[in-house]
């Protein structure tokens, strides 16, 4: 089928995203993404380091995920460092081409780096914490860094024949505060008159209130920015986001306003991290995501699987893809294939995924 092809508006500001929503269906129409989607988180840790082999394993396990439909593979792509002396995203996207499962490379801005490379010669980029102290990770709310987060993702967009783009982790982190390195105190001092060094915690304060609205501005800007790369490359690639359950809460705690994101249709894809055995818990967060996208992108949740904070069993997660349709979801993802395991497999097969052996 013909890509669609972007006229040049759609970059100018204030045109930009009502022209994305324009062509939102049509890009969907193009992709597997018009089906339910059916994801799964893939680690490369899972793989050997030797080619080969990684190469056998991989496609055993796509083998075996073709049996319950699955087509869409979100994999880790590390910004910074490829421990391996061949490509794993360029064997990955092969072998799950070949199966008509699309690829979407995970990347995370917000997420711990190696303090080495280009990242080593730009202290200035990471995140301090009220007493000086220097955390390993990259402050969305310095341009610099956001620039070199694009550089990166941009490489990805060209030199790979991805399916979309999987932002994780982005955001800042639990319990931070977001970063009071001098540059980030002295931007917010200079529109507000007080910097967040002398700035209570308080939600009684408004300059606090400001403080989290500017950060959240800083995050929606790298997140508008990656569309915007996007968009240019005028390839058919998605851009897809795992965000916190619980739009305000999320804002608050890590600056991420993905509520804003689907109103905005700057995203194509919400994925709504919902870690829990809870069914109850599970469906409200299900229903307040596709109530807040309200059609204007994707809603999938992440089904954990096994994570950090929950455990689930085949028939927990046989009832959260049966949660997550009568809710009206586009689908659901996996989190991860580690723990995805033949019982699971099994169980999906013979209960909701069923109509792959029709």
């Amino acid at each position: 089928m013909k890509k669609q092809t972007y006229p040049k508006i759609v970059l100018i500001t204030g045109l930009f995203f009502i022209a994305q929503t324009i062509f939102l269906p049509t890009l969907f129409s193009q992709s597997a993404l018009n089906k339910e989607v059916r994801a799964v988180c893939l680690h490369d840790y899972m793989f050997s380091s030797e080619k080969r082999e990684a190469a056998v394993l991989l496609e055993d396990i796509l083998d075996q995920y073709t049996t319950i439909g699955i087509n869409y593979i979100a994999c880790f792509y590390d910004l910074s460092n490829q421990p391996r002396d061949w490509d794993f995203l360029e064997v990955m996207i092969e072998k799950a081409h070949q199966r008509n499962i699309q690829v979407h490379p995970i990347i995370h801005p917000g997420y711990s780096v190696k303090l080495e490379g280009e990242i080593k010669e730009h202290p200035e980029w990471l995140i301090r914490g009220k007493k000086g102290e220097i955390y390993p990770n990259l402050n969305l709310a310095n341009p610099e860094a956001r620039k070199y987060i694009l550089k990166n993702i941009s490489n990805v967009i060209k030199n790979y024949d991805v399916d979309g783009i999987r932002l994780d982790y982005v955001r800042f982190q639990l319990n931070q505060g977001f970063s009071y390195d001098k540059a980030t105190c002295e931007v917010f001092k200079k529109e507000y008159g007080e910097s967040p060094l002398d700035v209570n915690q308080d939600a009684g304060s408004i300059i606090w209130c400001k403080w989290i609205e500017w950060n959240a501005e800083q995050v929606t800007t790298l997140v508008k920015d990656v569309k915007a790369l996007i968009i240019k490359s005028g390839k058919d690639i998605t851009l897809s986001v795992d965000v916190f359950p619980g739009r305000e809460a999320a804002k608050i705690e890590i600056a991420q306003d993905w509520g804003r994101w689907a109103e905005e249709g700057i995203v194509d894809a919400l994925c709504p991290m919902i870690y829990t055995n809870n069914l109850e818990v599970f469906r409200e967060a299900v229903k307040d995501a596709v109530t807040t996208a309200n059609g204007r992108c994707l809603v999938f949740p992440s089904i954990g699987v096994k994570s950090s904070h929950n455990t689930n069993t085949p028939d927990g997660v046989v009832e959260s893809v049966k949660i997550s349709r009568e809710e009206g979801t586009d689908g659901v993802y996996f989190f991860s294939g580690y723990s995805l395991k033949d019982e699971f497999i099994t169980e999906l097969k013979s209960t909701v995924f069923k109509d792959v052996n029709k």
